[in-house]
């Protein structure tokens, strides 16, 4: 998901005294290490993997860097990344990255991400949704100068937007009533945000959020200008640039009032048209059509909706 306007793993970077932030770090190993999976590197110039420094990264190395930083016993960790980082686009419930197949205990039950069910249970997980029909053209200028220019790519790629992804994770650690439990997680249920109710009252959201979580909540967090946070967000996004530049210079996280009503398909595809072309337009929409599913079934699931 793009982060234009969502950028609430910078409100918790603001509680580094408490938390050790990770950004995305499985998509190191998803992009550019030996085991990758995203076929974003066939489109990438020859030398843009060997620039990131990224080229060695196994998942097995990024998660040893993970399970280090939790070994400090006055913080907690916290990771914001992607369901489709750690699933296969097979989306098979038996895979594995053969760097962690030692990882992995005698009879350690089946999920459908790469990781071992031993390791998932470590984690309280919080999905962030967002309606397709804003995230994706918000992403789709990613692929187009002056941010292709950052990006080096200048293809909106189906099979990686991330929606049936996080659908398949949100049922395993949550099972539908209809659905197998040889799957499930015994852990607390996960946490799911719309982005809309975020945008509408983060003050709200967050406080019931770190509520649940177990962190102190404080209207602070919401807001983050000194030049220690623009550092630390830099060194986090530079793997990244050009994906989420956005998020790079803003400096807080404001209540937006919520839009009177939601647009026609119409509507939408005559504002797509007029902003990326005919063509642009026709690849968005069949994106936003390809998500719109799957969003909609996990919405029924936010907070203040589906009690846990």
């Amino acid at each position: 998901m793009n982060e234009s306007k969502l950028n609430i793993w910078q409100v918790f970077m603001t509680r580094r005294d408490i938390l050790n932030i990770f950004h995305e770090p499985f998509c190191d190993a998803f992009y550019y290490g030996p085991e990758k999976i995203s076929p974003s590197w066939t489109r990438w110039p020859a030398d843009k993997i060997a620039r990131t420094g990224k080229g060695h990264y196994t998942y097995d190395l990024v998660l040893q860097h993970i399970l280090d930083a939790a070994e400090d016993p006055h913080k907690r960790i916290f990771i914001k990344d992607m369901a489709e980082h750690i699933i296969l686009p097979t989306h098979s419930p038996h895979a594995t990255a053969p760097s962690l197949r030692h990882r992995f205990p005698p009879h350690d039950p089946p999920n459908p991400t790469l990781l071992p069910t031993s390791i998932l249970r470590l984690f309280r997980f919080v999905f962030l949704i967002r309606d397709p029909s804003a995230a994706i053209p918000s992403l789709y200028r990613c692929f187009l100068p002056p941010l292709s220019a950052m990006t080096e790519d200048h293809e909106l790629d189906p099979t990686e937007l991330g929606y049936r992804e996080m659908r398949i994770l949100f049922d395993h650690l949550h099972p539908p009533s209809s659905s197998s439990s040889r799957f499930s997680v015994p852990q607390p249920p996960p946490l799911l945000i719309d982005a809309d109710d975020l945008l509408s009252d983060p003050d709200a959201v967050l406080r019931a959020l770190c509520a649940r979580l177990g962190i102190v909540y404080a209207p602070a967090m919401l807001a983050w200008e000194g030049p220690e946070e623009l550092a630390f967000a830099k060194s986090l996004l530079d793997k990244l640039a050009g994906y989420h530049e956005d998020a790079l210079h803003s400096t807080g996280l404001r209540a937006q009032p919520p839009a009177e009503r939601r647009r026609s398909r119409g509507e939408e595809d005559a504002e797509w048209e007029a902003r990326f072309g005919a063509e642009g337009a026709k690849a968005i929409r069949e994106a936003v059509d390809l998500c719109r599913e799957d969003y909609e079934y996990l919405r029924g699931f936010r907070m203040g909706v589906v009690g846990e």
